[in-house]
């Protein structure tokens, strides 16, 4: 295995444990990889309103990836790196598709989600009371119309999607398949996450490539489907604990689980 120069972590279930922190163990390894000039990337569906300022500061990262590849920062700069949005004329298609199903959607746009109002207070309502709750009052925002907001902007970074069963996820799959030119991809068992020819794996070569790593001197860790991905792609990967069956079979290694710094784990035993 070559030395590792960038490591790519994906955040919820894998960074961040169920209460969503950042447990110490990770944030000292963190340090440690940067001060042996270690790269540590989040990697998330996650727009960039999602990543806290405490997450920021507990991780000591340079760069980003969001809303699954499409963004990706320089935060010291605050400015895109690489962006690859949906072009408005395909995100109406997807759109026009998902309204013949039983589901609702968030337009994901210069950082932040966009919902329908009462969507909006739902989500809030439905998570009520959760740790994902400030997620979402800081990452989404209410609109009157979808379609009104969407016609207001140039481009959209990605749709999230909440299928009401899996059957209808499955549904809406197979009608995707209809659109070219956009890549999809879920990390639950009802969602589908939408963007345009780009992934979290995709992504993080580039970024690597921009900083003259090469491939095999990326690591990826990840959970969840939108993951798979990036660890294919990774010169090396690491699936949790508590990651689903397909992660665990794509993986080279499968560390602790979130809640027991399985990030700290794996980072210390093949990179420092």
């Amino acid at each position: 295995m070559n030395k590792i120069k960038l490591i790519g972590v994906d955040l919820d279930g894998t960074t961040l444990n169920q209460k969503k922190q950042i447990s110490q163990e990770n944030i000292d390894t963190f340090r440690l990889c940067k001060e042996k000039g270690i790269h540590i990337v989040p990697v998330t569906g996650r727009p960039l309103s999602g990543l806290y300022n405490e997450y920021k500061k507990q991780i000591g990262c340079r760069y980003s990836i969001h809303t699954n590849g499409a963004v990706v920062m320089d935060l010291e700069k605050g400015e895109y790196v690489f962006h690859h949005p949906l072009s408005i004329n395909t995100a109406g298609k997807v759109i026009d598709i998902l309204n013949k199903y039983n589901c609702y959607y968030g337009i994901f746009y210069d950082g932040y989600g966009y919902l329908d109002s009462k969507d909006y207070f739902n989500e809030l309502k439905k998570h009520e009371n959760t740790s994902l709750h400030e997620y979402i009052k800081a990452s989404r925002k209410k609109v009157h119309s979808q379609m009104e907001f969407l016609n207001s902007i140039e481009y959209c970074d990605n749709i999230y999607v909440i299928a009401k069963s899996p059957e209808i996820r499955l549904e809406i799959y197979n009608a995707l398949k209809n659109v070219k030119d956009i890549y999809y991809t879920c990390s639950e068992e009802c969602d589908v996450e939408i963007g345009s020819l780009c992934s979290k794996g995709t992504s993080l070569l580039e970024l690597a490539e921009s900083l003259g790593i090469n491939q095999s001197e990326v690591m990826a860790i990840g959970d969840s489907g939108n993951d798979l991905n990036m660890l294919e792609l990774a010169g090396f990967s690491v699936a949790m604990e508590n990651s689903s069956k397909s992660i665990i079979d794509a993986a080279d290694y499968v560390t602790k689980s979130c809640e027991e710094s399985g990030v700290a784990y794996a980072i210390q035993k093949f990179c420092l």
